[in-house]
């Protein structure tokens, strides 16, 4: 991987990789600078070049007023902020998000978008893992579509349009079979309403 033998090179490997995920556990008795300078151990990065990333992240992302504050009084979008400084800090190859939009305000979703957008115009490798189609279809060159456990598709926008014409919501619905979503939310609504 990236030139790399993964049984003998597994440490190098794994400095190259930048992990997401939706809900992970923070130290949060630490500051948001502590884990960050943690982390940047753990990629054994020089602890200046850590410390200047991690304040202009901690910028970029509106958090520069809480770099001494606890992680305990951190909202779920603040912590997700977090993580996705912490799984970029090091500048990774490969990337993998796991409903990294998790929590997030509006400016913070389009940011997250934006950068992905430009690390894969450089390069990175991107596995981006969710439900929100609309940023998949757009930020994605290929997607493979699950469905129960199941891969049904694998292919570039392109390639999957051609099953079923349309978003890459449709293409899902048509794929997976279920096409009871309006039926399911009149019936919603109508007990609501009862």
């Amino acid at each position: 991987m990236l030139g790399l033998d993964i049984r003998k090179e597994i440490l190098e490997v794994k400095k190259q990789i930048g992990y997401i995920p939706e809900n992970a556990a923070l130290y949060d008795t630490l500051t948001p600078l502590e884990y960050l300078h943690f982390i940047g151990q753990l990629y054994k990065m020089d602890w200046g070049s850590v410390d200047k990333k991690a304040k202009e992240l901690l910028d970029l992302f509106e958090l520069s007023d809480y770099l001494e504050s606890r992680m305990t009084t951190f909202s779920k979008g603040m912590r997700q902020k977090v993580l996705l400084i912490a799984g970029m800090i090091h500048n990774p190859a490969i990337l993998f998000l796991d409903e990294p939009l998790s929590g997030l305000d509006a400016n913070a979703v389009i940011l997250v978008k934006e950068i992905l957008i430009q690390l894969k115009g450089i390069g990175k490798t991107i596995f981006y893992s969710s439900h929100l189609m609309d940023v998949v279809e757009k930020i994605s060159d290929r997607i493979m579509i699950i469905n129960k456990g199941e891969m049904i598709a694998n292919g570039t926008f392109e390639e999957l349009n051609t099953h079923a014409k349309g978003s890459l919501e449709k293409i899902f619905t048509d794929l997976t079979g279920n096409k009871e979503h309006e039926s399911a939310a009149r019936h919603f609504i109508n007990i609501l309403d009862s």
